[in-house]
C-alpha cells in the first residue's frame, strides 16, 4: 500500500458527513444549564499529535505535530489561563484510538459544563475510507489515524472518522467548544468522490468497530441513524471548527529555524500570541490566512465553520476574552538571575535572526515593564535568558515578556534550496552560489530556505497557468521560486542557459533579495513603542483609504482592535489597477520630532525611496515634526506623483520612522541621487545593500557592545508595511 506523504483529513459524505450544527441538541441542551453563581467555568484542553506510527506501512511518519502540541499548550496555559493539570496530551505511542477516544469522553465530556470551554486539537494523519452507508456509489468519508491504526484482515480499519467527531462534540455540554484540525482536507464538508491524489489505488474502508462505537454514540444522545444523518448534514453541533486546509487541498508542515511544525498551527498560535483586544475569531482567521498562503508549499487555505445561526464567528478565540497583554515570550523556568523561555510569540521570520544579545521586557498585566532580559542562547521555541534588572516579584515562571531590543546579524545571510529539477547540476550550482558573499545554500525540506533556485518544468508551469504572469519562464530555463512555489518576477533565464550563466545573471538579483530580507527584519508593528500610523489613499481623497498600519503598543489608546477591513475578511491584500494614483500618510502622533522614510519594494525585488525626496535640501529634510502628518507626494508642492505601474505583482511598502537622526542614510541616498542626476523626485536603488546597510547603523543603539548584531531599540523605532496587488 502506498503510504501517505502528508497529513489527510478528507471531506465528509453520507452518513459520516460532517458540516453541521444541531438545533435539537442545542434545546436539549439548554434544558440542563445550571446556574453558574456559584461555579467557576473551567478550560478544559485534550491535545493530540503524532509524529511517529506503529504501522509505518500504511502511512508516513511527520515530524511536526509534537511541535504543535506543546505550541498550543503554551498558548492555552500562559496567554488564556488554563491550568496545566486540565489540558491532557496525548503524543505518538499514547495517541491510540481507546486512548484518543477515552481522553474525549473523560476529560471533556465526564467534566465539562455548560459555562465550560473546551479546546480540541488534532495533528497528524488521515486518510479516505470507503463507507457502505452513504447511500450512493462511490462514497468516501474522512478519518483521523490515531498511532496504532492498521488495516484489519477484511480491509477496514479502525479510525476515528468525522462522523464519530461529530458524535463528541455534540455530546459536550457546553457550547464554547474550539476543534482545531492541522491536517489535510481538514475543511469540514461532504464528498462523493475521493481528491485527484487519492494515496492509495485501494481504499480502506470504515470498520465494524467505528460503526458500533457510533451506534452506542447515538444512543447515549437519543438520536437514530436517519435523525443523525438529517441534523448532521446542517452543520457542526456546537462552538467553532478551524481547519488548517479546504476540502480539497492539503495542510504542509515546513522547518522552521531548528524545528519542525505545521504551518497552520504555527502561525495561528503565534498570532494568538500577539493578539490585541477581543478580536473575533473570523477576523483572527483572516488574519492568519493571508500569512499561511504566502508561507505553504501546498496553496492551503484555513476555514472557518460555525454552528449555524450561532454568530459564533462573532466570538474571540476559544470563546475567551484578552486573558493576558500580547508578548513575544513567556518565562517557563527560573534559576538565580538566569531564565528559561518560550519564544511561540516571536513572528516566524524573526526567530532565526533573533540573535543572542537581543532583550526582552517583563512586562505586567497593564504592558509596563518590570525588568529585561537578554537572550544568551536558543533551540528552536526554547531560549536562555540573563535577567539584566527587575523589580521584586517580577521574575517568575508565567511572567510574559514583549520585544524590547532586537539583534539582527550583521552577517546574515540569504538562504537558497536547490530543487531536485537541477538534477545533475545541482552541485555546480552550489559551488557557483557559495562564490557570492552572502549566499548560503541549505537542504530543501531539511531547514528553512529563502527561495529555491529551480528549473521551470512542465508540472511548475501547469501550476503557474492561471497566475498573473502575462507569459510564462519556457520549460527548462533556470530562476527563483518562493518556498511557496511562488514564481519570483524578472529571475528566469531562456531556455538554454546553462546553471553557471543562470547563477551569473541572478548575482544582482540575490543580493537585491538579500538587502530586503534585511530591512524587512526590522518590521515591528506589533511590538514598536512609538506612536505612529500610516495610510495609502487615492491621491486627492484622504477619505479613499486604500488600506492602513498602526504600531499596535505604541498607538493603543487610539486603537480600534475589533476593526475588520474588507481585504481582512476576504483573506486578500487591496488590489489596484495599472495608472491608479495614490499618496501615502504618515502621522507623527509622538511629543518629539521623528527621522522618516518611506520605501517601496517591487514585486522584482527593487527598492524605491519616495521620502526623502529633496537631495539638495538640508540635513532636516527626513524630519517630521510632532503631531503633524507626512503627505507624499504632496499635491500641488512636489513634483512627482505616485502611479501604481506593472508587471502585476505585490509591491510592499515600508514606513521607517525613528527618533534618531539618519544621517548615514540620508548621505547614501544623495550619493545614489547624485549618480543618477536627480535633484529632486523619488530614485531607484538597483544594488541596495549598502543603503541598507546605513540605515541598519543609523538604527543601531550600539548599548549593549555587540558588535556583531544591529541592535533596534523598540522604543525609538518603528517599521511598518502595507501591502497591495497590482492586477
Amino acid at each position: 500500500m502506498t503510504p501517505i506523504k502528508r497529513r489527510r483529513f478528507l471531506q465528509f459524505s453520507g452518513s459520516v458527513l460532517a458540516s453541521a450544527g444541531l438545533s435539537v441538541f442545542h434545546h436539549q441542551y439548554s434544558d440542563r444549564f445550571v446556574s453558574t453563581t456559584e461555579y467557576k467555568p473551567r478550560k478544559l484542553a485534550l491535545l493530540v499529535g503524532i509524529n511517529q506510527y506503529h504501522d509505518s506501512d500504511r502511512v508516513t511518519d511527520l515530524q511536526g505535530c509534537i511541535t504543535d502540541v506543546e505550541l498550543q499548550r503554551q498558548l492555552l496555559i500562559h496567554r488564556y489561563g488554563f491550568h496545566p493539570q486540565d489540558i491532557l496530551t496525548l503524543t505518538n505511542e499514547q495517541a491510540t484510538r481507546h486512548g484518543i477516544l477515552q481522553g474525549f469522553e473523560k476529560h471533556l465530556i465526564g467534566q465539562a459544563q455548560p459555562a465550560d470551554v473546551v479546546v480540541f486539537h488534532f495533528s497528524g494523519q488521515g486518510v479516505h475510507l470507503a463507507d457502505s452507508d452513504c447511500g450512493v456509489a462511490h462514497c468516501f468519508t474522512s478519518s483521523l489515524v490515531p498511532f496504532d491504526s492498521t488495516v484489519n484482515s477484511d480491509g477496514s480499519v479502525s479510525d476515528i472518522t468525522q462522523a464519530t467527531l461529530w458524535l463528541l462534540m455534540a455530546a459536550l455540554k457546553t457550547e464554547n467548544v474550539t476543534f482545531v484540525l492541522d491536517t489535510n482536507y481538514a475543511g469540514w464538508g461532504r464528498s462523493e468522490t475521493l481528491p485527484a491524489a487519492s494515496g492509495s489505488p485501494v481504499q480502506p474502508r470504515v470498520s465494524a468497530e467505528e460503526k458500533a462505537y457510533q451506534q452506542q454514540c447515538l444512543a447515549q444522545l437519543g438520536l437514530s441513524p436517519a435523525e443523525f444523518i438529517h441534523l448532521s448534514r446542517t452543520g457542526i453541533p456546537k462552538g467553532v471548527l478551524i481547519a488548517a486546509a479546504g476540502n480539497n487541498q492539503f495542510a504542509s508542515e515546513l522547518p522552521f529555524s531548528d524545528f519542525h511544525a505545521g504551518v497552520f498551527t504555527y502561525l495561528m498560535t503565534q498570532h494568538l500570541w500577539q493578539q490585541t483586544g477581543n478580536e473575533r475569531v473570523e477576523s483572527a482567521i483572516a488574519n492568519i490566512t493571508r500569512s499561511v498562503v504566502q508561507v505553504s508549499t501546498t496553496d492551503q487555505v484555513p476555514e472557518l465553520t460555525v454552528k449555524p445561526n450561532s454568530g459564533n464567528q462573532q466570538q474571540p478565540a476559544y470563546f475567551l476574552k484578552q486573558q493576558t497583554p500580547p508578548a513575544e515570550a513567556v518565562i517557563t523556568q527560573v534559576e538565580g538571575d538566569w531564565v528559561e523561555l518560550w519564544l511561540g510569540g516571536l513572528q516566524p521570520n524573526i526567530l532565526p535572526v533573533f540573535a543572542n544579545g537581543s532583550v526582552l521586557a517583563i512586562v505586567d498585566q497593564a504592558s509596563q515593564e518590570q525588568g529585561l532580559v537578554q537572550l544568551e542562547s536558543r533551540q528552536g521555541l526554547v531560549g536562555k535568558g540573563k535577567v539584566l534588572a527587575a523589580s521584586p516579584h517580577a521574575v517568575e515562571p508565567g511572567a510574559l515578556l514583549q520585544e524590547r531590543v532586537r539583534g539582527i546579524p550583521k552577517n546574515l545571510t540569504l538562504r537558497i534550496g536547490l530543487d531536485s529539477s537541477l538534477g545533475k547540476d545541482k552541485t555546480t550550482a552550489e559551488q557557483a552560489l557559495q562564490g557570492i558573499k552572502g549566499i548560503e545554500v541549505l537542504p530543501l525540506q531539511l531547514a528553512e530556505v529563502d527561495y529555491i533556485l529551480s528549473r521551470m518544468t512542465t508540472y511548475r508551469q501547469q501550476e503557474l497557468a492561471s497566475s498573473l504572469e502575462a507569459t510564462l519562464p519556457a520549460v527548462g530555463s533556470i530562476g527563483l521560486f518562493s518556498p511557496a512555489y511562488k514564481l519570483i518576477p524578472d529571475s528566469f533565464g531562456t531556455q538554454y542557459e546553462t546553471i553557471q550563466e543562470a547563477v551569473t545573471r541572478l548575482r544582482a538579483k540575490l543580493k537585491s533579495l538579500l538587502a530586503v530580507r534585511l530591512v524587512k527584519l526590522a518590521l515591528n508593528g506589533n511590538s514598536s513603542r512609538l506612536n505612529v500610523a500610516a495610510n495609502l489613499t487615492l491621491e486627492g481623497d484622504e477619505q479613499a483609504v486604500i488600506s492602513e498600519a498602526v504600531t499596535v503598543r505604541g498607538a493603543s489608546s487610539n486603537l480600534t482592535s475589533n476593526k475588520v477591513t474588507s481585504a481582512e475578511v476576504s483573506n486578500t491584500v487591496p488590489t489596484l489597477n495599472p495608472g491608479t494614483s495614490v499618496q501615502f500618510h504618515l502621522t507623527n502622533n509622538e511629543p518629539c520630532e521623528l527621522y522618516c522614510s518611506i520605501l517601496v519594494i517591487s514585486s522584482e525585488a527593487e527598492i524605491v525611496v519616495l521620502f526623502p525626496h529633496q537631495w539638495t535640501a538640508t540635513n532636516d529634510v527626513m524630519r517630521v515634526e510632532a503631531q503633524q502628518t507626512l503627505r507624499v507626494p504632496e499635491v500641488g508642492k512636489d513634483n512627482f506623483r505616485f502611479f501604481t505601474q506593472g508587471p502585476p505583482g505585490v509591491l510592499e511598502l515600508l514606513m521607517i520612522a525613528s527618533s534618531k537622526p539618519l544621517g548615514n542614510t540620508l548621505r547614501a541616498l544623495r550619493e545614489i541621487a547624485s549618480r543618477q542626476g536627480t535633484r529632486s523626485g523619488p530614485i531607484i536603488s538597483y544594488e541596495p545593500g549598502d543603503l541598507i546597510v546605513s540605515l541598519l547603523d543609523d538604527l543601531d543603539t550600539k548599548e549593549r557592545g555587540n558588535s556583531n548584531i544591529h541592535s533596534l531599540d523598540l522604543t525609538q523605532l518603528a517599521v511598518m508595511s502595507i501591502s497591495l496587488e497590482v492586477i
